[in-house]
């Protein structure tokens, strides 16, 4: 989720504004080879639908040939972001795949299809046309090696996220008006959220406050939904990259395309910091904590940010002052 981005955490206003803050059939996937492999070189997989650890050979294989990939990340992890270019590696074929980024609003679409045409993929552009650091996400240079894979690749960029303020293009009530919906399960689904959002802000905020981030979530999702819904002619395979609630099968993004009409095939992965993943093996055994009702896949790998650590005691800070 967005809320956590320690560079909004610096002044009130951005604070508040944190907090509110293709799926056709796919072309054969080329076999990815040794060398590819050893760039790829991810050793602690875990395949949730049958508890037992896999290979980055199985995993690259499965999202190479699956029509629509979700990839959790921790928000400015490396190991992440390599992760993120070696799934769209593993689905470049002969038609290039669709790349769909959390990080992009839905408002900076027809500048990034022009810039495909005609720029050759200059990262730097990107990185202005997007206006990558005014949207308050980690350093660009992070995730500058996916943009440079999607380069490679001719992949075509979706911006998913909900439009900015004043931007020009499709407003954010109209993408909401085409999006899928909860329908009979909002109610149980905003439940279901108010605890995490709770914990993801220290235990600082009560319930109607988490309630209405819940909301704001939920309708993030429905629009990032109603956006790879409407890109599914763009190529014959897509990777949606974002923060792991994003990805979640039981109440996200997947849930809400796994009820559209002639859903894609789909493979959901969380990839976890090595200390994110300690943390869940102290709350006890994988197979009780429910999280193959999450995720398909959990990659491990990297460390999480050290400026991480100050995040509770900045937004007391900043809440409190």
């Amino acid at each position: 989720m967005r809320f956590a981005h320690p560079t909004a955490l610096l002044t009130k206003s951005a604070l508040l504004a944190a907090l509110l803050g293709g799926l056709i059939m796919p072309t054969q996937a080329p076999a990815q080879t040794d060398s590819d492999l050893d760039a790829c070189a991810f050793e602690t997989i875990i395949d949730l639908r049958t508890g037992v650890p896999t290979t980055a050979r199985r995993l690259f294989g499965e999202a190479g040939n699956t029509q629509l990939v979700f990839l959790g990340e921790r928000h400015g992890t490396p190991e992440h972001v390599a992760l993120a270019s070696c799934i769209l590696e593993a689905k470049t074929g002969s038609r290039p795949p669709v790349l769909a980024l959390e990080h992009v609003p839905a408002s900076s679409q027809r500048e990034l299809d022009d810039w495909r045409r005609n720029n050759a993929f200059d990262t730097d552009l990107f990185a202005d046309i997007v206006d990558w650091e005014g949207l308050g996400w980690p350093d660009f240079n992070i995730y500058r090696p996916l943009i440079e894979t999607a380069g490679n690749a001719r992949a075509h960029v979706i911006a998913t996220d909900q439009p900015q303020p004043g931007a020009g293009g499709p407003s954010y009530d109209a993408l909401l008006e085409v999006a899928p919906t909860y329908g009979l399960q909002t109610d149980e689904i905003v439940e279901a959220w108010i605890p995490d959002m709770i914990a993801g802000h220290c235990g600082l905020i009560d319930e109607e406050a988490a309630e209405r981030m819940a909301l704001a979530q939920m309708e993030r999702d429905r629009i990032m939904a109603g956006r790879l819904v409407a890109g599914r002619g763009r190529g014959p395979s897509t990777l949606y990259f974002g923060g792991k609630g994003h990805v979640r099968m039981d109440r996200a993004i997947p849930y809400l395309i796994a009820r559209t009409d002639r859903p894609p095939s789909m493979l959901t992965i969380a990839a976890y910091t090595v200390d994110e993943w300690a943390s869940v093996l102290e709350e006890g055994p994988i197979r009780d904590q429910g999280l193959n009702a999450r995720y398909d896949i959990v990659v491990v790998a990297g460390e999480s940010n050290p400026t991480d650590e100050f995040l509770c005691e900045q937004m007391r800070a900043i809440m409190g002052g």
